[in-house]
């Protein structure tokens, strides 16, 4: 027999839990409003990335960390996101796949070829907007095209942090990129779009 201190403590966590999900499900939705706290730069008024070389011939875009744009994150936030720079750049696809929040990569990695769940977990290309619904193909993203990252702005939403920013493939082209970031309930984590 349970003892109702027991039954407490699990309604309690219950509560917790749907009390998040829900916090979750409202931050990465479409914005309604509300108080935001966010750091964005004019496309056009931003200089273009600087590239240096990596090891060898392959030269790396400048994650643009160092932009005033990003100076009132944490010291781990910006930490994990170079560390995330430079995984694209040495397309590290074990790293890249870890950073997944636990529940949505046991919902959605094995669904998925990988190439389309990353696109998914890092909202890569349409997955960058707010309602990418209407789509003919599921967009991919090939690591061995990633040249490196461009980020080029955030938001706090709440228990969330979105990012953005542009992935720069071998050909030239790039595509946008928006991270939802899980960072004040222990380790940083990504959530993806669901689908």
């Amino acid at each position: 027999m349970l003892h109702p201190h027991k039954i407490n403590h699990i309604f309690i966590s219950c509560l917790l839990g749907v009390f998040l999900g829900i916090v979750i499900s409202c931050a990465t939705g479409p914005a309604q409003g509300g108080v935001k706290t966010t750091a964005i730069q004019s496309e056009k008024n931003r200089p273009a990335p600087s590239s240096k070389t990596v090891s060898g011939t392959s030269k790396r875009p400048d994650s643009d960390l160092s932009n005033p744009a990003f100076k009132k994150l944490k010291p781990e936030v910006l930490s994990y996101l170079e560390a995330l720079a430079e995984a694209f750049h040495t397309k590290d696809q074990a790293f890249l796949l870890a950073q997944a929040e636990p529940y949505y990569r046991k919902t959605y990695e094995g669904l998925y070829p990988t190439n389309e769940y990353l696109a998914m977990l890092y909202r890569i290309g349409p997955y960058s907007t707010e309602s990418p619904n209407g789509l003919t193909k599921r967009p991919s993203i090939n690591l061995k095209e990633v040249r490196g990252i461009t980020y080029t702005g955030w938001e706090e939403l709440g228990p969330v942090l979105e990012v953005r920013g542009t992935i720069h493939l071998a050909d030239g082209k790039t595509e946008t990129f928006r991270l939802i970031l899980l960072w004040r309930l222990g380790d940083i984590k990504i959530k993806g779009i669901e689908q």
